[in-house]
């Protein structure tokens, strides 16, 4: 990412009660592992922190998650202006359930986001929340196969490719679709 060489990537992930706890939880494990995990594994003394992780919501307060799963957001998406990253774990979604009109501040939220030069990569039905903000109409997108139908009926302006496990919507690469978390 330009502009990031030498210190910490912003990443903002965002959760919603219809995201998968493990995923969301995962993500920042993972994240907040890269520069620290090999280091202190084998003993080099020089971690350092690769990313400033955040969730964010669209309020803010605490919810819960699939299976009960606390969630203590760390901003709302207003106060999320500074993100290099955005990232959107899977959801907990039926491929019959649509989501239009659950998030509409969220939804324009990503799009402001992108267009301030944002990445928004989505982890496996995560892509639902980028076809619902607009952001994949006329793009190519993947999640998991059990969403193709969800995607034609909803979101027919979305190229919807089940096939690979990870697809570039976009030509600069800012936004990218994953078929699995």
């Amino acid at each position: 990412m330009p502009g990031q060489v030498g210190r910490e990537i912003q990443v903002a992930i965002v959760a919603v009660p219809e995201t998968a706890g493990s995923a969301l939880y995962g993500m920042v494990d993972v994240l907040l592992a890269a520069g620290n995990i090999w280091q202190a594994l084998v003993r080099s003394g020089t971690e350092q922190s690769l990313f400033n992780v955040s969730i964010v919501s669209p309020d803010g307060q605490p919810f819960t998650c699939g299976n009960g799963i606390p969630v203590t957001p760390d901003c709302a998406i207003a106060d999320c202006r500074d993100s290099a990253l955005i990232i959107l774990p899977e959801l907990w979604l039926g491929p019959d359930e649509p989501l239009h009109g659950r998030y509409p501040e969220l939804m324009v939220w990503l799009c402001q986001q992108y267009k301030h030069g944002a990445h928004l990569y989505s982890a496996c039905s995560g892509a639902i929340m980028l076809a619902e903000s607009g952001l994949l109409d006329g793009c190519e997108a993947t999640s998991h196969w059990g969403y193709q139908d969800l995607f034609s009926t909803q979101y027919p302006a979305v190229r919807f490719r089940p096939e690979p496990n990870l697809v570039f919507a976009d030509p600069e690469g800012r936004i990218v679709t994953a078929g699995g978390t």
